[in-house]
């Protein structure tokens, strides 16, 4: 039986160490990504920018209500100490999230398509050259992108720890 702190410690670990992969790979544009990952691979992605915070600040609202409102998220977490800032000189974080498909729902966050799934939809406001992409694929020790943990360990912790630990990204909504 393990106790909560040692659970606790276990999901901190996962997170230093998918932090320092993060550090140590390069950013990738959306068209590397396609080429990059496979279809079938699960795991974990990060989405940054060197846009200023003004320009999600006067952002259009989608058309589709369940799209994320950049002009309305980026209102309401402006001066909140944990969200992510906006760095002067490099790119920041904008956004996380974690897939079965990692392929499909990093391409999906940049579609601006009409259903019931909630997406970042960036493409509906900016362009696909002003962001750049980090990724993790679970289950593969072998890559520079990859660790050994299997997804369905790290599905329901990582994604809300990483936040918790290292900030939260200014367009997540939860």
């Amino acid at each position: 039986m393990r106790y909560p702190e040692e659970k606790e410690g276990l999901i901190l670990l996962h997170v230093n160490g998918i932090e320092e992969k993060l550090n140590s790979q390069p950013f990738l544009s959306l068209s590397e990504v396609k080429q990059n990952i496979s279809s079938s691979v699960s795991g974990f992605y990060w989405i940054y920018t060197n846009l200023r915070i003004d320009r999600f600040r006067t952002a259009t609202s989608p058309t589709n209500p369940v799209h994320v409102d950049f002009a309305e998220l980026s209102k309401s977490h402006e001066a909140l100490k944990h969200v992510i800032q906006p760095s002067n000189h490099d790119y920041w974080c904008v956004y996380n999230g974690k897939g079965r498909q990692l392929k499909n729902r990093i391409v999906a966050e940049f579609t601006n398509t009409q259903g019931k799934t909630g997406k970042l939809a960036l493409l509906r406001c900016f362009q696909e050259s002003d962001f750049k992409i980090k990724y993790v694929v679970c289950g593969d020790s072998t890559s520079a992108t990859g660790v050994a943990t299997q997804y369905s360990q790290l599905e329901k912790q990582l994604e809300r720890a990483w936040r918790l630990h290292i900030g939260w990204p200014l367009l997540c909504r939860a």
